[in-house]
């Protein structure tokens, strides 16, 4: 089972030649998978665990987006930073995009992949 955004070997570092830096769920990798979600929901598709394209429906989007802030609980001890990553969550799924500060955190945390040839 693959992962879907983060690292390169992720199903978006395969197939989309971006991926969220690999490490625990804080507020910049919540922000980079948000954006990524939100791309997803753009364009209509994301990836299943096993890379294969499927349909991005609002339910998947707002499921995969509420997962983050499980994540960030079970990973991280700050409850103020999941506190942080819930807000931006919440303010993502009412609005439909990032606010200007997340985006320049979720620019941080991606990774172009680049070919040699």
């Amino acid at each position: 089972m693959a992962n879907i955004y983060m690292g390169r070997e992720s199903c978006y570092a395969v197939k989309e030649g971006l991926y969220v830096k690999p490490g625990l769920m804080d507020l910049g990798r919540v922000a980079a998978h948000l954006y990524l979600h939100l791309r997803d929901l753009k364009l209509g598709y994301t990836y299943n665990h096993e890379c294969v394209r499927i349909r991005m429906s609002r339910s998947l989007f707002e499921a995969r987006c509420k997962y983050l802030v499980k994540l960030c609980r079970e990973q991280i001890e700050d409850e103020y930073e999941c506190s942080q990553v819930e807000q931006l969550v919440n303010s993502v799924l009412e609005n439909l995009r990032l606010p200007p500060w997340a985006e320049d955190l979720a620019r941080q945390n991606l990774v172009k992949v680049t070919r040699l040839l």
